[in-house]
C-alpha cells in the first residue's frame, strides 16, 4: 500500500466517524444540541463520501 492510499484511507475514516457522529447528533442519539434535520443530512452525506472514498481506493484505478 502506498502512502497516498494510506492517507486517503485515513481521510475516509475521519469522514465516516465525523459523519456518523453528526448524523447521530442530529437524530438525537448523541448528546448536545437536540435534533436537527440539517445535521442529520450533512452527517449522512459526509459518511457517504467516506464510504465512496474507501470503495474507490480499494477497487484501484481503471475499474
Amino acid at each position: 500500500m502506498t502512502v497516498g492510499k494510506a492517507l486517503a484511507l485515513v481521510v475516509a475514516a475521519v469522514l465516516l466517524v465525523a459523519g456518523g457522529a453528526l448524523a447521530l447528533t442530529g437524530m438525537g442519539y448523541l448528546g448536545g444540541g437536540g435534533t436537527s434535520t440539517a445535521w442529520s443530512v450533512i452527517g449522512a452525506a459526509l459518511a457517504g463520501f467516506g464510504v465512496a472514498l474507501v470503495i474507490s481506493i480499494l477497487r484501484g484505478p481503471g475499474r
